[in-house]
Parts: structure tokens; C-alpha cells; sequence
């Protein structure tokens, strides 16, 4: 049981209380798998890991020490606080903060060495101005948008963009780099936007005289058009054992690396025609078991998953019926023998049953990453192996 573990989690309880029965675990040893199936993929390319959101649910600071013992080349941060919380946890690997920059905060990314994205003309000369005021190079990678219309300077202008970096003395263009708008789902697209971020690599290495990593793939990217890998890939979701939708599980050499359990807390024998939690969604059809699991959409467990969702108990898959409650769901077990204090998973593995993300985003009508990254800060995140 968990409670014996001698794993470490990223949230602080008194000494003498005991963990709550709901947690997630986190398997370093798939994370490793991961990082380094990825790396074997592309040699000579070097990785950006992307842990922005917490590391996507799964904890932001021990996802980043292990990516320094795994020698990831850059880490990548949706935001300053993130990447000041890196740097405050003495993280000394380059952090790239991906997200757009306000001017204020501009003396914060030079004071902790975080390297900014350059996204317009207008931040680019105020990055210069306030470095060359604190006696700094800033370290700036160049946005170019290719066509997601996001952030980033329009393809259109991106050659003067890079020939008004190249003239500025207090900042040093460490990359040059876009986003995919739709990898998953549009190739022509996704091929004419990396086209567009391939046309600036040439006049680049005349204009800085050197030659400047230039990169645009992430997830999607990397599985689907690995041949524009360029000099640095940004893989975020496959770090993590995920894939984009349930039609990359077939080939997918990936190994998840986030798994959610609870225990049962409450057992009951409901009679026919009975009606289950909130507005009585459910009504019983026979005679039955109902579980009660303390796990709901306050642990970012899924209301839309009310009805439709399963668990595994023993193995055995069992719908989850009812509302989804802030802190509860109700399980329908049948005849099968169950107690107190029996595992549940809800996602993972357990005996010769699995629950996987992809399958519950079609369910949600949403994606692998919103799963992850709505797991609440009450749940405790327990983290495996890594030695």
C-alpha cells in the first residue's frame, strides 16, 4: 500500500498524518524510458523538455531535477514565476520561458538567468535597453510566427526582425523558433510552416555571422514530421507516457508515467430503483454494491466523466455511476466481493487492467493535457524509482 512508501511528494503534511487515500504516482523509471527513446530517435538533436504547468501535472521541480541528472539540454517554461521557481530550487540547466513577456518583467528574467522569447520589435529593443542598464546580455530566442497567430513576429517581416536583433548590443539570440498550429491533424499545413521557419536559416547564420539553432517541433511534430527536427526538438506530452489521441497506441513506444488511485471508503447494498448522488442520474436496475471512492472534480477528477467513467477494481473495470461529486464518486461493483481499504485505480494499470488518458479524453471532449494538468494541488504526488 501506499502508505508504506518511501517515496517523496511535492506536498507537505503534518508528521503524524497520514497521506489521504487518493494520490497519483509518478514513475521516473517511464519518464527515463521516455527522455531517452526520444533522444535515440534523434541523435545529434538536442532537447528542450517542457515542463511548464507543473510539468503538466506531474510536479514541476522533481520532473526538473531528474531532467539534470538525465542531461536534457534545455528546460522549457510556459512562465517567469516558472522558471524563478526552477532557479530558486537551484535548477542550473538553461530555462527557456516560452510564454510572451511583459516589460516589468524584463529585469526579473536577466536577475535569475532565464532566457526570454522575443516575440515583437517593440519587446526586443526594451529586453536591449533594460540589459545594457543592468550591465547584462540577455539570452533571446527569436519568435517567428508561421501561422498559428499566436505570438511571434509574422514570417511575412521576420527577416528584418532577425536583421534588428543582430544590431542590438545587449542581448544574444541564442535561438530562432516557431510553434505548430496543427501537427496532428493538417500536414500540409504543418509542412508549409516548418518551409516558412527553414527560408530564415541561411540569411540567419549571415546575419549573426554564426549559426543559430533554429527549431519548431513538439509533440505532434516530433511523432508526426520528425524529419524537420532542425537542431532542437521540444517534446512536452511524450515526456510523459502521452500521446495526442488514442490512434497513436498502436505504435507508440511511449510509457505512461501518471497513474491515479484511491481506496474505497464506503460500501453499501442499494435496492432496485434507487437513485445515485447529485439530481439522481442513476437509477439502479437490480439489486447492487455501491462504492464510495473520496477522489472528484476538486482533485480535477472530471464531472463530465459522471455516468460514463470507470475504475478498476481488482483488475476489473466498474462503472463509475451518478454524479461526479466535489470530493466523491459512487462506483457500481455488482456482485463482486469488495472491502474497505480495497485499491482503486482510475488511471493506470492494476493486475491485467489498464485505464488509459486517451481513453478518457473522448469521454470529457478534451485532451491528454488537460487531464494531467487539472490535478489539483490536494493531491499528493508520490514519485517512483529515479535512482
Amino acid at each position: 500500500m501506499h502508505k508504506n512508501s518511501t517515496q517523496t511528494d511535492t506536498h507537505h503534511y503534518p508528521p503524524l498524518l497520514e497521506r489521504r487515500p487518493t494520490y497519483a504516482e509518478v514513475d521516473l523509471e517511464a519518464f527515463k524510458h521516455n527522455f531517452q527513446h526520444i533522444r535515440a530517435k534523434f541523435p545529434g538533436v538536442k532537447i528542450a523538455a517542457i515542463v511548464k504547468a507543473d510539468a503538466y501535472g506531474h510536479g514541476l521541480l522533481p520532473i526538473a531535477r531528474y531532467l539534470e541528472k538525465l542531461r536534457a539540454y534545455y528546460l522549457g517554461v510556459g512562465f517567469l514565476e516558472e522558471g524563478i521557481a526552477l532557479r530558486e530550487d537551484k535548477i542550473a540547466l538553461p530555462i527557456l520561458v516560452l510564454g510572451g513577456v511583459a516589460g516589468f518583467q524584463i529585469d526579473h528574467f536577466l536577475e535569475y538567468d532565464l532566457d526570454l522569447t522575443a516575440s515583437s520589435h517593440l519587446i526586443l529593443s526594451e529586453i536591449d535597453r533594460r540589459a545594457r542598464r543592468m550591465n547584462r546580455i540577455a539570452k533571446v530566442h527569436l519568435k517567428i510566427d508561421t501561422g498559428m497567430n499566436r505570438i511571434g513576429v509574422n514570417y511575412r517581416r521576420g527577416l528584418e526582425f532577425l536583421e534588428a536583433a543582430a544590431k542590438l548590443p545587449g542581448l544574444e539570440v541564442k535561438s530562432v523558433y516557431s510553434h505548430l498550429a496543427s501537427a496532428e491533424t493538417d500536414r500540409e499545413f504543418t509542412e508549409e510552416q516548418c518551409r516558412r521557419l527553414q527560408e530564415f536559416r541561411a540569411p540567419a547564420e549571415k546575419i549573426f555571422r554564426d549559426k543559430i539553432p533554429f527549431h519548431i517541433l513538439n509533440t505532434a511534430g516530433i511523432l508526426n514530421h520528425p524529419g524537420w527536427a532542425m537542431d532542437l526538438i521540444r517534446p512536452g506530452l511524450m515526456l510523459y507516457g502521452l500521446n495526442p489521441d488514442l490512434s497513436y497506441l498502436p505504435q507508440s513506444k511511449l510509457q505512461p508515467v501518471l497513474s491515479v488511485k484511491s481506496e474505497i471508503v464506503f460500501i453499501k447494498r442499494v435496492q432496485p430503483g434507487e437513485g445515485i448522488s447529485y439530481g439522481l442520474t442513476h437509477t439502479t436496475s437490480r439489486e447492487t454494491t455501491i462504492v464510495t471512492i473520496p477522489i472528484g472534480y476538486g482533485d480535477g477528477y472530471p464531472v463530465r466523466l459522471s455516468n460514463k467513467g470507470q475504475v478498476l477494481i481488482k483488475g476489473k473495470r466498474f462503472p463509475i455511476v451518478g454524479k461526479v461529486c466535489m470530493d466523491q464518486i459512487m462506483v457500481d461493483t455488482g456482485e463482486e466481493r469488495v472491502r474497505i481499504g480495497e485499491e482503486v485505480v482510475l488511471i493506470g494499470k492494476q493486475e491485467t487492467g489498464s485505464i488509459t488518458i486517451e481513453e478518457i479524453c473522448p469521454l470529457t471532449d478534451t485532451i491528454p493535457y488537460e487531464i494531467t494538468c487539472g490535478l489539483t494541488s490536494r493531491v499528493p504526488r508520490l514519485f517512483l524509482g529515479g535512482e
